[in-house]
């Protein structure tokens, strides 16, 4: 009879913890943007998830009619700009479908800890940072293409030389390296390829950009 008590009690603490947050952020951003951001993040979740398309696009839709207008619409309109143009170079570039997806708002996405699986990919988040170390990687595929696109953040990447690379970077307003080649100030843009990258057996298609912030991409 112990265990009902205590999950009873944990519920009961979600709760408490939850309208108090909820007052809190209603108090400061107002009732109306805080109900469309709540159903943004659950369109976007529905989305991630596999839950249907079609109830996730109406589910981000309806939370965008309710911030429009408010605070918060510059931002959340921004953010699915930047989603949508992700989603659209993704096909473009994936086109057998074979690929995997990744979407966050704020987080750290690392691949530089231990060995990874290189294969199709794209990447997207809001905020936050994202290092990926290429030495480490164990590339499945002849030609891989990889995606990273961010908002706000920093990207690191470290290259091996021997490995076939074709680059394109981009940032809006920030910094970008590649290579050893630098860009500073607004609108920087920078292409890279490999010696020898053409008529490698194995190669890879990195694409990466960020509307604001720093971008590194070291060949070791």
């Amino acid at each position: 009879m112990e265990e009902p008590k205590n999950n009873r009690q944990k519920n009961t603490y979600l709760v408490l913890i939850a309208a108090g947050v909820f007052i809190l952020l209603e108090r400061f951003i107002g009732f109306w943007n805080l109900m469309g951001l709540l159903l943004i993040l659950y369109g976007v979740h529905v989305l991630r998830s596999g839950g249907g398309d079609k109830k996730g696009y109406i589910l981000v839709i309806a939370g965008a009619f309710f911030v429009a207008g408010g605070p918060l619409a510059l931002i959340i309109g921004v953010v699915l700009i930047s989603l949508g143009l992700f989603y659209k170079k993704s096909k473009e570039l994936h086109q057998d479908g074979d690929f995997t997806q990744k979407q966050s708002l704020i987080g750290s996405i690392r691949y530089d800890r231990e060995p990874w699986v290189l294969r199709n990919m794209s990447i997207w988040h809001a905020v936050g940072e994202m290092r990926f170390d290429f030495s480490l990687a164990l590339q499945e595929e002849k030609e891989v293409t990889v995606v990273l696109q961010g908002m706000i953040g920093n990207l690191n990447i470290i290259i091996p030389e021997d490995m076939a690379v074709s680059v394109e970077g981009s940032v809006q307003a920030g910094s970008l390296n590649v290579g050893g080649t630098k860009r500073e100030g607004i609108g920087n843009k920078i292409s890279w390829q490999s010696p020898g990258y053409e008529t490698a057996e194995t190669k890879v298609k990195l694409m990466a950009s960020y509307l604001v912030g720093e971008v590194n991409i070291k060949i070791v």
